[in-house]
C-alpha cells in the first residue's frame, strides 16, 4: 500500500485526478493518506502469502485457488465500474486482476518471479507470467542495475515491457539528532502483528533501551522504558526512522525501501513460513550486511549485538 500511495501522490502532483479501489482491510489506510480522493472499498483482501514448512504442496495449491479467485473478482468488479465511469489509466498496485484490454493498464510489483523451490513453483510461475502479459506496462520499484532491493524477485525471466522506476517510499531522509532508542516497526496482518510486538517486548525489557512502538497491535506495556504510538502517519514515521538509532522490523519489501530511502540498517526479524520475507532477509544479511533473526528463537542477545552494531546501509555498486 505505502509503495502505490507514493505513486498516488505523484499523479496528484502531475494534475491528474485519481480515484482508489481498495480491499476493506486497506480502506483506513487510504482514508487517512487521501481523506480527499474518492474510494471505492470493493476488491477482495489480496494479502497472500506463499508459505513454507510441511504440506508446501498442498499449501502451493490453495494458494493458487485464492489467487485465481481475487483475479476474478477484480476483473469482474472493474468491467461492471467501467461500463459507467471512464478512466485514461489503470493503476494496479500488485494486483493481477486490475486491468481491462481498453483501458492503458499498468502494474506496480517487484516480484516477476516467486520465491521457493523451483520444481513446486514451475506451474505457479508460468501462471504469473500468462497474467502478467495483460497489462501494458510492468513498473519495478527497484534500480535496474545490481544490486538490487529485490534480488532474484524482480529477475526478468520473459519478455515484458518492465521499466526500473526506482524504490518507493513515504519516508524521505531529514537532518535531525539521533536519539538513542529502539524504534519496533509493526507491520502485516493478525493475529501475526501482535504476536510479534509481544515477542519483542519480552525480550527487550531487560535491557534498559528506550522502545518505540509504531504500529498498532492488541499488546500494551507498562514498563516505563517503552513508548507505544499506535498508528504513524507518514510524517511520524519518517521522523522515527530518521532520529532512531536502531531499528526492528519484518523484512517486508515496502519497509526495506524505507530503510533504503534513510540510509538505516535494522535487524531484520521475518514472518516465519513467508517464502519473500525469508528470503529477502538473507539476501540483505548477504548482500548488505543486516542482522537477522528468526522469529521462533530470537533472543535478548541478538539485541545485544544488534544494539552494538553502529553501521548504516550502504549499497555499492
Amino acid at each position: 500500500m505505502t509503495r502505490g500511495s507514493e505513486r498516488i501522490t505523484q499523479f496528484i502532483e502531475e494534475g491528474n485526478i485519481v480515484e482508489i479501489a481498495c480491499s476493506d482491510n486497506q480502506k483506513s489506510f487510504f482514508r487517512n493518506r487521501f481523506p480527499e480522493l474518492i474510494l471505492y472499498v470493493n476488491l477482495p483482501n489480496n494479502h497472500i502469502q506463499i508459505e513454507s514448512g510441511k504440506g508446501l504442496f498442498f499449501k502451493l495449491g490453495l494458494r493458487a485457488f485464492e489467487f485465481r479467485s481475487n483475479w476474478k473478482k477484480e476483473k469482474s468488479w472493474l468491467k461492471e465500474h467501467l461500463e459507467s465511469n471512464y478512466y485514461d489509466l489503470i493503476y494496479s498496485d500488485n494486483r493481477y486482476g486490475f486491468y481491462h484490454p481498453n483501458v492503458h493498464s499498468v502494474l506496480l510489483t517487484h516480484q516477476l518471479t516467486l520465491p521457493g523451490p523451483r520444481f513446486l513453483l514451475a506451474l505457479p510461475q508460468l501462471v504469473l507470467n500468462s497474467n502478467l502479459r495483460n497489462f501494458n506496462e510492468i513498473e519495478i520499484p527497484d534500480f535496474k542495475n545490481a544490486p538490487k532491493l529485490s534480488g532474484n524477485l524482480s529477475h526478468l525471466k520473459d519478455t515484458f515491457h518492465a521499466t526500473f522506476i526506482g524504490p518507493l517510499s513515504q519516508v524521505k531522509p531529514i537532518h535531525t539528532s539521533t536519539k538513542k532508542q529502539l524504534l519496533l516497526i509493526l507491520s502485516g496482518p493478525e493475529p501475526q502483528r501482535s504476536r510479534f510486538a509481544k515477542d519483542i517486548l519480552e525480550e527487550t525489557s531487560q535491557l534498559g533501551f528506550h522502545l518505540v512502538v509504531a504500529g498498532e497491535s492488541n499488546v500494551k506495556s507498562t514498563n516505563s522504558n517503552v513508548t507505544q504510538l499506535g498508528y504513524c502517519n507518514a510524517r511520524q514515521l519518517e521522523q522515527l526512522m530518521n532520529e532512531s538509532s536502531h531499528i526492528v522490523c519484518r523484512s517486508g519489501y515496502s519497509t526495506l525501501m524505507e530503510l533504503a530511502t534513510v540510509q538505516k540498517k535494522a535487524l531484520l526479524i521475518p514472518t516465519s513460513g513467508q517464502y519473500e520475507q525469508e528470503y529477502l532477509a538473507k539476501y540483505w544479511a548477504e548482500q548488505f550486511n543486516f542482522p537477522t533473526a528468526n522469529e521462533h528463537e530470537i533472543s535478548t542477545k541478538d539485541f545485544v549485538n544488534y544494539l552494538n552494531d553502529t553501521t548504516h546501509f550502504e549499497r555499492r555498486q
